[in-house]
């Protein structure tokens, strides 16, 4: 048991010592935070019974910059991982344009067809009236490498461009920071699975498996976290979005918009008159049906009224 114990021990630290000794190469790395890994171990030689050998696992918190190329490449983490060589730049295109169309509804058709042909897709679309007029709203999804040409032929399918802007996010830092965040964590997380083989092989404590375990699922919730937005980072700079704005053109208005039809006036005002009686017959047959709950109140009423004034009368006679 001793032996399995002290074997134990020696990997746990050799895992510590990659780990720092990894980081402590860079000379300017970044600020690192410490997990600490409490694990309670049959005590090896000058260990007293029951003492808990806390172990340290290093976790990059930042990445530094890709450096020049030429120059040795920036690496981080367990086993030697490196970034190999500097990431392509990497930029978040937006385009937001306000245009005029002769006929909205048309345009809406004639620019998700264009669309297509430039294997792009709507995202959202939303259309309305003002009026007489109608308005449309539009976002795009186009590769980023077409956006240029999709917006020159966007032009060849309006009116006007009454307001055009592009703006681009660039998003490099970030995606290598993820890249070596993510090589890092893989390799810590195979170090430590290959630390829980053989812990197991040698039939180790439950206390043991079960501490290197919660770590492994901590590391593998982090890895999938980055990797999600590793991903989305991919889709939004491989498709540029443009933000399109529809307005109809302007166009004159006839004096008299409709032609005077006095029948349909007549019937109008037939329409008005036939719904005031049916108000008036329907307050009748709510009086008739509630006389009951409303004369008997009136009359008593009056009757008390008419009572009080006798009584006034007799004693000024």
């Amino acid at each position: 048991m001793k032996k399995q114990t002290v074997r134990l021990v020696s990997a746990l630290a050799l895992l510590a010592l990659l780990v720092t000794g990894c980081a402590a190469r860079q000379a300017s790395s970044p600020a690192v935070s410490w997990d600490r890994v409490e694990m309670a171990v049959e005590p090896a030689a000058g260990l007293d019974r029951g003492e808990k050998v806390v172990f340290e696992t290093v976790v990059v918190e930042r990445a530094v910059e890709a450096e020049a190329p030429g120059n040795a490449a920036s690496s981080y983490g367990v086993g030697e991982v490196s970034l190999g060589s500097a990431t392509e730049q990497m930029i978040i295109r937006t385009a937001n344009l306000s245009v005029v169309v002769k006929e909205t509804e048309e345009a809406v058709e004639s620019i998700t067809g264009l669309l297509k042909s430039y294997q792009g897709y709507v995202t959202e679309s939303h259309t309305w009236y003002s009026g007489e007029d109608v308005y449309a709203n539009m976002v795009l999804r186009v590769p980023a490498g077409s956006l240029d040409a999709f917006l020159e032929d966007l032009r060849t399918h309006v009116v006007k461009v009454e307001d055009s802007s592009i703006t681009g996010q660039d998003v490099t830092e970030e995606y290598t920071y993820l890249q070596v965040r993510l090589r890092n964590l893989e390799a810590t997380e195979a170090e430590l699975l290959a630390l829980l083989t053989e812990v197991r092989e040698n039939r180790g404590k439950a206390e043991d498996i079960l501490a290197i375990h919660r770590e492994l699922t901590n590391i593998r919730g982090q890895i999938e976290s980055l990797q999600g937005r590793k991903q989305y980072l991919e889709r939004m700079t491989a498709m540029a979005t443009v933000n399109l704005s529809i307005r109809p053109e302007a166009t004159p208005k006839p004096v008299v918009q409709d032609r005077w039809t006095p029948l349909v006036t007549l019937s109008e005002a037939a329409r008005a008159l036939l719904s005031v009686l049916r108000v008036l017959a329907d307050l009748a047959i709510y009086v008739v049906v509630l006389s009951p709950v409303i004369i008997i109140p009136i009359v008593v009423i009056w009757l008390v009224v008419k009572l009080i004034k006798r009584r006034k009368s007799r004693k000024v006679s």
